[in-house]
């Protein structure tokens, strides 16, 4: 009896040692603003879900594997804190310029999937990161990383650079994360193709090269996609291939943070009538004040392949914590389109372009998010 109780206690500490190596987190952000936004002559009042931040409920953790090792992962899904799918525009991109990031379903669930947002499964030790699912493109990260709005309110930078909007995330993905060696660190990630629904299919690779210490975080990214090409397009060899590089960086001066991103996207390199060859720019500044922030930038977006084809967006904005979870938001941006583009005003749910060249578009918005 008495080697029973014995082998039930050491069962049970055991037991509740390796619970006590695992952990399960439950988190989530809710977003809602109230929206202004005009394009194409026309104008929109609405309630957003997801403004700054996309709405979403997850599950995250790691399990303590011994000798350095975890396994790690992440189930995402987002949700329509409104009520009801967000669309606005009608949601029209040149079909040569790769995976729209949210086409196929509501933009609050980011393909109308059940954990369609993120899903991965990984190990992580002294050797960096292996992740395998759907995740973020680092082409996006880079770019929300250095962007003010954080690719999110009215000012997103994703409104001007559609390589940053097509590739928010890939699925069928396997991707490494180096360990930081004295603040550089890189990225690889490969997309087996078989995605979902239109160009989403074929492959593509993801590389990055980065530089984080103190004040300083610099880098540069490429993307590389052999997209499924899009019915009636002038495809010799069964590929759309997209190109996609880009430079970004910021150095944060105390007072202020500035920052700034340079990208050149081409696409439909092999066709025999190239598709878009976009040059973005962006800078911009962080300017804390108090519990808050002032936000602003500067961003331009051309196609060398078409004249009257810069679209530039000015933006302002405006965030204040109320707690380390909560905070109040605002923000303005306007677009000047040129005869031959039509790009909208969005923010972090919400993105359009149209055809009526030369029209101008603006956004304005006042909300609240709340992360748990």
């Amino acid at each position: 009896m008495k080697k029973t109780i014995l082998s039930l206690a050491m069962f049970g500490a055991f037991t509740g040692a390796a619970m006590a190596q695992s952990n399960v987190q439950l988190y989530g952000i809710i977003d809602m603003g109230v929206e202004h936004l005009t394009y194409d002559n026309t104008s929109v009042n609405r309630l957003g879900s997801g403004v700054q931040s996309g709405s979403r409920i997850g599950l995250k953790g790691s399990e303590d594997l011994g000798g350095g090792l975890s396994a790690i992962f992440q189930a995402e899904t987002g949700f329509c804190a409104n009520g009801n799918s967000p669309s606005v525009y009608n949601h029209t991109f040149d079909p040569t310029q790769g995976a729209q990031a949210q086409a196929g379903g509501s933009y609050c669930t980011s393909g109308s999937t059940f954990m369609g947002r993120t899903s991965m499964v990984g190990l992580k030790g002294n050797f960096g990161e292996v992740v395998a699912g759907r995740v973020y493109t680092d082409y996006f990260t880079n770019a929300a990383t250095v962007d003010p709005f954080g690719a999110g309110l009215t000012g997103s930078i994703t409104n001007i650079d559609t390589g940053a909007l097509n590739y928010v995330r890939a699925s069928q993905v396997l991707a490494y994360v180096s360990p930081s060696f004295g603040g550089l660190q890189g990225v690889a990630a490969y997309a087996f193709g078989g995605q979902s629904t239109g160009n989403a299919n074929g492959q593509g690779y993801n590389l990055s090269l980065k530089y984080s210490n103190g004040p300083i975080f610099a880098g540069v990214g490429y993307l590389h996609h052999n997209a499924t090409p899009a019915a009636g397009s002038l495809i010799t060899d069964g590929y759309d291939t997209n190109k996609l590089t880009q430079v970004f960086g910021s150095y944060d001066f105390g007072v202020a943070k500035i920052s700034g991103l340079y990208a050149e996207e081409k696409y439909g390199t092999n066709q025999p009538v190239q598709g878009p060859d976009n040059q973005v720019w962006m800078l911009g500044a962080t300017v804390p004040v108090g519990p808050g922030a002032i936000l602003a930038s500067y961003s331009q977006i051309k196609n060398k392949n078409l004249a009257n084809s810069a679209a530039k967006q000015i933006a302002v904005g405006y965030t204040y914590s109320l707690s380390k979870r909560t905070n109040l938001y605002t923000s303005y941006a306007r677009i000047n389109n040129d005869t031959n583009v039509d790009q909208y005003v969005g923010d972090a749910t919400v993105a359009g372009s149209g055809t009526v060249g030369g029209a101008s578009a603006s956004g304005f918005a006042l909300g609240i998010r709340h992360q748990f």
